[in-house]
């Protein structure tokens, strides 16, 4: 049962550390978590990429905290390159993404039809039809593996 309990605490602490402000520290038992940069600088896109007839998106995504983070959630928005809104969805991640480092993840592409490349893609054809796209992002969540 104390197990249990412990079990529990750090788990708020998690929940906490998603909550704490720049530089500050958040200690349950042995277990403690310090943010080296606030919550919206915690996680970068660091590149994306989806031609015209890929049925994946590609993220390369940058882990700038001093903890393995195991699951990220964005909101992505998908505009026209005149900033006209076409989509918007939740993002999971999932992996392992250890401290400091740059790691690349792949998810199914919000656009079933192939209609849509992302503006910066490389080796677009010309001769293909499409229409170009952007992203932005907002950080909705990230989990911090809890290790021994």
């Amino acid at each position: 049962m104390k197990a249990c309990i412990k079990n529990i605490l750090v788990l708020i602490a998690i929940v906490l550390f998603n909550g704490t402000a720049y530089g500050e520290e958040v200690q349950q038992d042995s277990v403690i978590f310090s943010r080296s940069c606030s919550f919206e600088e915690s996680i970068d896109i660091l590149g994306f990429e989806k031609r015209l007839k890929d049925k994946n998106e590609l993220y390369i995504v940058r882990n700038n905290t001093n903890h393995t983070i195991t699951l990220i959630k964005l909101r992505v928005f998908y505009k026209t390159t005149n900033d006209e809104m076409l989509d918007y969805r939740d993002v999971t991640l999932s992996g392992e993404l250890l401290p400091q480092t740059t790691k690349q993840f792949e998810v199914v592409s919000f656009d079933k039809g192939k209609r849509y490349y992302y503006h910066k893609s490389p080796d677009q054809n010309p001769k293909l039809e499409g229409y170009p796209f952007k992203i932005t992002y907002e950080l909705i969540r990230y989990d911090v593996a809890v290790e021994k």
